[in-house]
């Protein structure tokens, strides 16, 4: 099969072109959450901010609400994509940054608007629902430092992981490229 070969060489030229422009950010300007994301927004104004919508969108079963206006998700079923485990309480769930913020700031972001910047922390393709204490383990860290611990669905975060940065004209490092390269040589077989 040639796919492997295809995207092996599809994102090796995009991760190769665009690590070499990492020089250029020691000068940027320090990484300030807020200016990321200082809370989820409401972009459709039906009281339910982009957690509540994801929460709704990603239940494999009917949610519950916390009221009656049904603005806050109070129960449903999901699965959390990076331990393979089921989670029924809208509580002990996270929104995960596939890539995260900090990464991202690091890798080309730094000097994005803060319009920019808000686009990308509430982008829908960059946000899984996982365990609130997953989360926290994984930190700021890029798919060369952290995986899922879940073994079927690694090959599929790198490619969303991959995915993000294409999007958004981030930049890896030649080590992470090489790093990532080889990581989906061997998850394509």
């Amino acid at each position: 099969m040639q796919r492997p070969a295809v995207y092996s060489a599809f994102f090796l030229s995009l991760f190769l072109i665009s690590s070499s422009i990492l020089a250029g950010s020691a000068h940027a300007p320090s990484y300030q959450r807020h200016e990321w994301l200082p809370h989820w927004s409401d972009s459709d104004q039906d009281c339910q901010d982009t957690r509540h919508e994801l929460l709704i969108r990603y239940s494999l079963a009917p949610v519950t609400y916390t009221r009656a206006d049904q603005c806050k998700v109070a129960t449903g079923l999901w699965m959390d994509p990076y331990t393979g485990h089921f989670y029924e309480k809208a509580s002990d769930l996270d929104v995960e940054h596939i890539v995260p913020l900090k990464w991202a700031h690091d890798h080309g972001a730094a000097n994005w608007s803060q319009e920019k910047k808000r686009q990308f922390a509430e982008d829908p393709d960059n946000l899984w629902l996982v365990d609130d204490g997953r989360n926290q383990s994984k930190g700021h860290r890029g798919p060369d430092q952290w995986m899922p611990p879940y073994g079927p669905v690694r090959s599929h975060y790198l490619r969303r992981f991959m995915a993000v940065v294409q999007k958004y004209g981030l930049e890896s490092t030649p080590h992470e490229s090489r790093i990532f390269l080889a990581m989906l040589e061997s998850r394509n077989g």
